[in-house]
Order: structure tokens, then C-alpha cells, then sequence
């Protein structure tokens, strides 16, 4: 076989190839022409996706449940709502109060954070006062003071976080086992003691 007979069958097969590839082309366009093309981008991705099957009947979301709803129906549930909360807030603070060592928990964190305040208020105090006199012993007045200021401040933050937040947390844990009866019931009885 010569070169010349190799460039002549590689010519014939590739004008075989060319007429079976427009061939192709038009049976596809024929096809494409038959049936109707959507527009807009058509690959499905995985947001567009739709569940296999229907949720149950007694499941409902968010948003349906509120779709439903017109705005003084969504209204009056917030209220009432609110409301459930503020209870049990109110019944919440009850237990509270009930609680031993609650207030005098509560008294130490005023303390801490009030001497705080107090230092840190000094400190500034002292501060202005030494633009005006330049006296060393000031200057070592206000840094201990300030620093007394933040150890109290901290130290109250401590102190809440450690003792006093189990205390609401347990208080809040006997209210959500409450039932909306019993709340009410122990709201009408926390007043009732104020009286």
C-alpha cells in the first residue's frame, strides 16, 4: 500500500463519517422539531427537586400552618402565646422567690456589681482630679481601683453563671412540666399570698 492510497481511504472515511454525523444531525432535528422544547433552563438539580410521596396527614410545617392562617388569627396565636410565656415567666419567678438562698444570691450579685460600679466610677473620679495634680499615689489609687472594679464586675458574672443560673434553670425545668392549668392555678395562689 503507497501513501497515495492511504490519504485516498482516510479521505473516504472521513466523508463516510461527515454524511452519517449530518445524517444524525438532521434525524435529531426532525425529532426536536416534533416535540415541544421547554425554555428556560431545564436540568433538575436537586433544589428543584420534589418529594417521592405525600407527608403524612398530621404533618403540617411552619409556613403551611401559618399560610393558612389570616393575619388576626396569626395575631391572636402570638398573643396567646405571650401570654403562655408571661405565665410561665411569672410562675417561674414564684418558684424563685420559694427557693432558699435565692435572695441572698441575688443580693451578693447586686453587691458585687454595684461596688463595681462604684470602683470604676473612683477610679474616674481620681483620674480627673490628677490632670490637675500630678501626684503619683493617685495614679496608683485609680489602676487599683479599676482593677478591683473589673475583678467585682467579673466576679459577679461568675457568681450568677455558677450559683444563681442552676437555681433558674431548675425553676424553669419544673415550669415546662407544668400544665397550663396547674400555671394558672399557681399564678391566681402567688397572688393571692401578695394580698
Amino acid at each position: 500500500m503507497s501513501l497515495l492510497d492511504t490519504i485516498k481511504g482516510a479521505r473516504a472515511e472521513a466523508e463516510e463519517a461527515q454524511g452519517a454525523r449530518t445524517k444524525k444531525a438532521d434525524d435529531t432535528t426532525a425529532e426536536a422539531e416534533a416535540t415541544p422544547t421547554k425554555s428556560g433552563y431545564a436540568r433538575k438539580t436537586a433544589a428543584n427537586a420534589k418529594p417521592t410521596r405525600a407527608a403524612a396527614g398530621s404533618v403540617q410545617t411552619q409556613k403551611q400552618a401559618s399560610a393558612k392562617m389570616s393575619k388576626e388569627e396569626r395575631k391572636a396565636e402570638r398573643e396567646q402565646r405571650r401570654s403562655e410565656d408571661d405565665l410561665r415567666h411569672e410562675v417561674a419567678e414564684n418558684l424563685l422567690k420559694e427557693e432558699p438562698g435565692y435572695k441572698l444570691a441575688q443580693r451578693i450579685w447586686w453587691v458585687c456589681v454595684i461596688a463595681g460600679a462604684v470602683c470604676a466610677l473612683g477610679s474616674w473620679l481620681v483620674m480627673r482630679t490628677l490632670q490637675d495634680n500630678q501626684n503619683e499615689n493617685l495614679a496608683i489609687v485609680s489602676i487599683v481601683l479599676m482593677v478591683l472594679a473589673y475583678v467585682l464586675v467579673i466576679g459577679a458574672f461568675i457568681y450568677d453563671l455558677v450559683k444563681v443560673r442552676p437555681m433558674r434553670n431548675r425553676a424553669s425545668d419544673k415550669v415546662t412540666g407544668m400544665t397550663k392549668k396547674r400555671l394558672k392555678r399557681m399564678a391566681n395562689q402567688a397572688k393571692e399570698s401578695e394580698k
